[in-house]
């Protein structure tokens, strides 16, 4: 009997790749693109519709995974986070910037630090303006449409990391 209950609960290790897909994969199309523009514009009565979307969703993908609340939630801010950088991907790349340069600069990515973030400082965009000099791009000449999609990459990836912590 306790073999039966240990084979049924959840396994504390790291969720395999197919299993953080599941939303995404599920997601209808263009989700990532109004999902971004939450992000953007942090107007939550026009972004209830995705987030609804996306809460459904995760709740599918959380039962068939067997995921607590904590790490339902978790995902939520994964798949949201996840999701958001899919769409402002495009756009950033729309403004002249590579999202890549934005993550290299802050140290964000596989293997990097991925620093738990509650908001963007200032250090942070001062390092993005460093990298973006760097590399030929004048940051003055980023527009504010530019700086708010730069800002918003920042707050979607650190929301996707810091969740991806508490699924791991």
């Amino acid at each position: 009997m306790l073999l039966l209950a240990l084979a049924a609960a959840p396994l504390a290790h790291a969720r395999a790749p197919q299993a953080l897909a599941c939303a995404i994969i599920a997601a209808p199309e263009g989700l990532d693109a109004q999902l971004a523009e939450s992000v953007v514009n942090e107007d939550a009565e026009r972004s209830k519709p995705a987030l609804d979307t996306l809460h459904a969703l995760v709740d599918r993908c959380a039962a068939d995974q067997f995921l607590s609340d904590k790490e339902r939630e978790a995902y939520f801010g994964y798949a949201l986070g996840r999701m958001a950088r899919d769409g402002l991907d495009a756009r950033l790349a729309g403004e002249g910037i590579s999202s890549a340069l934005i993550d290299t600069a802050l140290d964000i990515g596989p293997g990097n630090a991925n620093n738990p973030a509650t908001q963007v400082t200032q250090g942070d965009l001062r390092r993005v303006s460093t990298a973006l000099a760097e590399a030929g791009h004048d940051p003055v000449k980023v527009t504010p449409v530019g700086w708010g999609l730069i800002t918003a990459w920042i707050t979607a990836t650190a929301q996707m990391f810091d969740a991806r912590r508490v699924l791991d």
